[in-house]
């Protein structure tokens, strides 16, 4: 028989699970849960990506636990993931799960019992505030997209509170968004061009947008609350960054996670679920007439001060330097000992790893199913400061007994831990009350993976050092010609060649980005060293030509024949694209990591050091470009989307899902990304696919039309048609001059 007075686990499904909306449902989930005797297990991805990246989609991995035994109940919170195949996925797991009861919160699971806030009735108090307090009776409406039946909800709310209190309702007064920043600057905007009339006030279907709005307002000299009243719904914090404080509703998300642990242990321990109120209530600022809630600022204030001190510590720290020198895993766990105060008010981490995370064979296979199911786990921190010695458990039981023995009712959050595409475990932080971590804790996360994954690859950077047995003319580790050798070599060629021929100088310079001294990184720039040496050799088997690597980072490619400065450009270009799309290269640098050079010089004019030089001098140019380019406060974000747009070119990019991602207006975005890089974003987004479509025409002997779908084309003709306009020369043309190579 159970026993009645074991405490039950019940598991959350959720994804971005620092995110102020999650953090709002988890702590009324984990407060009633305690309340009923009941300890929780929060299952979170990191990233939480809309869209699929080969890297990041193992930290998915995490919802295999989905199938633990240990759990007596689930709660979904579908509406925070964003992938859709990933839902889908999570669903069909949760199908499986017959043996347990399963709530879900927020999107409607026809499977499952749904709770959620009345929005309908939400919407309705706002408005009779407006008409009640306010006497306004020319309110407009933002919602969401006119598809999703959540904007139609909101709106009926709407129009429910005007027809009750004698109001017409006008469609025209009612605008589809998006739920996100833009739409509010764009509605903003068409009031101040006079598309739409100012009306006496406007409801928000949800901060974001009114936080767009009430934002334009203020650039263009329109006054809340005295020109129009702005007020938003749902408080999902961050008032504080706008002008002015916005009134808004709180949808009470606190009370449905209360509601939906209580309803699901009503249906565990088979009795009566108890009454919880959904009702939310007004949360008042200066986007109206009515006095800004001091305590509810300072409240919010406080919390932001207090997570900003995290934070600060996080980049005035040298956990990460501290972690290179770690040569076992009791180093590694002593340092991560050290600096858990990084972790806001956790009163226990623990590391639960693969029994054969290290093993290197794995590394080159991505299939999880290669592990197997024994964990060892490691305390990091414990409540009552005490260390316990590692534990072997089985990964569906989620923890060891160390855990539970450190418990009077708790919540646990597991955490991925993954390395290029390797799942490696996870980490489990502990609470003892409704709490959870923060966004600064990817951070540390990071650190902390990338550390793990230092030591295993410590033994074979090592080895790769070692190689340096190779003679004065050539560099130790690739075996390309170095400076001296790439010198001899043409002047033996230059010696035994026509004097009407020229010579092509090619000089470029690459991991431009890179000061990172660490072990890992270092490992990571020797196999960036031997991909880019073995393209070179591959690119230099003629009589003709020659590759060499003259210094840390710069590598020369030389030709002779009857060239001029047009074949200069296409070799340069071939290269650039080669590095770039190598496999290694694109999966660890920027794309705006290399910088190239090329010059076609006469043989009877030619001198090495001279031409050297010269091209040296302009590679430092470009360098110096990039660098000023890299002091923009926007640039490490937007690089980062620009490369993962060259990584990924046959995704569908969405300027306004990047927007929301960096809490940007989407005309700031596009004004600041052409600024730096020199293209506009949808150009580039053009480019990647062209730049991907040039390396498989070098590369390949993929037929056109497969190279296009690839590339992300749907039509053939519009594929041929792009590339010669970018280009300047059909993809059949292109793919001929390689030859040059």
């Amino acid at each position: 028989m159970p026993d009645k007075n074991k405490r039950k686990l019940i598991g959350v499904v959720t994804a971005s699970a620092s995110q102020s909306e999650q953090k709002q449902l988890l702590a009324g989930i984990i407060s009633r849960a305690n309340e009923l005797n009941a300890d929780v297990a929060v299952f979170s991805n990191i990233y939480n990506t809309a869209k699929y990246h080969t890297h990041i989609e193992v930290e998915n991995k995490i919802y295999d636990l989905i199938d633990s035994k240990k759990l007596d109940g689930i709660i979904v919170i579908s509406e925070s993931i964003l992938n859709e195949t990933l839902l889908e996925n999570i669903k069909q797991k949760l199908l499986s799960r017959t043996d347990i009861p399963i709530i879900a919160i927020g999107d409607v699971i026809p499977e499952f019992q749904s709770i959620d806030n009345d929005t309908m009735k939400d919407i309705m108090k706002i408005a009779e505030h407006l008409i009640e307090v306010h006497g306004f009776t020319d309110i407009h409406m933002l919602t969401g997209p006119k598809s999703i039946n959540i904007s139609d909800i909101r709106v009926e709310g709407y129009k429910k509170a005007l027809v009750s209190h004698g109001i017409p309702f006008d469609e025209h007064k009612v605008i589809y968004g998006n739920f996100w920043m833009n739409t509010g600057e764009d509605l903003a905007m068409e009031y101040i061009t006079g598309k739409r009339q100012l009306p006496e006030a406007i409801i928000c279907a949800n901060d974001y947008m009114a936080y767009g709005l009430c934002d334009a307002f203020l650039e263009n000299g329109v006054s809340v609350p005295k020109d129009v009243t702005v007020i938003g719904y749902e408080f999902v914090g961050e008032r504080y960054y706008h002008e002015p404080v916005l009134t808004t509703y709180l949808r009470n998300r606190k009370a449905v996670g209360m509601k939906a642990a209580d309803t699901l242990c009503a249906i565990i321990n088979k009795t009566e679920p108890n009454e919880i109120s959904l009702d939310g209530h007004m949360i008042y600022g200066n986007s109206c007439s009515c006095c800004l809630d001091n305590k509810m600022l300072f409240k919010e204030l406080s919390l932001i001060r207090h997570e900003l001190f995290f934070n600060s510590l996080n980049l005035v720290g040298n956990f990460e330097q501290q972690l290179t020198t770690c040569r076992s895993i009791p180093d590694y766990i002593s340092i991560l000992q050290q600096f858990s105060y990084l972790i806001r008010d956790s009163k226990g981490v623990y590391l639960c790893l693969y029994e054969n995370w290290c093993e290197s064979e794995f590394s080159e296979n991505h299939n999880v199913s290669s592990y197997s199911e024994a964990m060892t786990c490691y305390t990091v921190i414990c409540p009552g400061d005490h260390l316990y010695e590692p534990q072997l458990f089985n990964k569906y039981d989620l923890y060891p007994d160390i855990i539970s023995k450190s418990r009077n009712g708790f919540a646990l959050y597991f955490c991925p831990i993954f390395f290029s595409g390797r799942d490696l475990g996870y980490f489990i932080l502990q609470y003892d009350k409704p709490d959870g971590y923060d966004p600064s804790f990817r951070n540390w996360l990071k650190i902390a993976t990338t550390a793990l994954e230092f030591l295993r690859m410590k033994n074979d950077i090592n080895t790769l050092l070692e190689h340096n047995n190779l003679s004065s003319q050539h560099d130790s580790l690739t075996g390309l010609y170095n400076k001296n050798g790439l010198k001899d070599e043409l002047k033996y060629l230059i010696s035994e060649t026509s004097p009407e021929d020229t010579i092509i100088l090619v000089l470029f310079h690459s991991e431009l980005s890179d000061n990172d001294e660490s072990m890992a990184k270092k490992h990571i720039s020797v196999k960036i060293d031997l991909e880019i040496a073995d393209m070179l050799k591959q690119r230099t088997e003629n009589n003709k030509t020659i590759c060499a690597k003259i210094s840390s980072k710069i590598y020369a490619y030389a030709a002779i024949g009857k060239y001029d400065n047009s074949d200069a450009q296409l070799i340069a270009d071939h290269l650039n694209i080669l590095i770039n799309h190598g496999k290694c290269y694109s999966e660890n640098c920027e794309i705006d990591s290399t910088v190239i050079c090329a010059k076609c010089i006469n043989i009877d004019c030619f001198n090495f050091e001279d031409e050297l030089n010269k091209l040296e001098a302009s590679l430092t140019e470009k360098i110096e470009i990039i660098s000023k380019r890299r002091k923009n406060t926007y640039y490490k974000s937007l690089i980062h989307i620009r490369s993962m747009l060259y990584r990924n070119p046959e995704a569908e990019w969405d300027s306004q899902d990047i927007c929301r991602d960096m809490h940007l207006s989407n005309g700031h975005f596009r004004a600041t990304y052409k600024e730096l890089f020199n293209i506009s974003f949808h150009q580039d987004v053009i480019q990647s696919k062209i730049s991907y479509a040039k390396y498989l025409l070098i590369s390949t002997v993929l037929s056109l039309p497969a190279i296009a779908d690839k590339c992300g084309y749907d039509d053939y003709k519009y594929f041929l048609r792009q590339f010669k306009n970018f280009v300047g020369s059909t993809p059949n043309v292109y793919r001929k001059n390689k030859i040059l190579l």
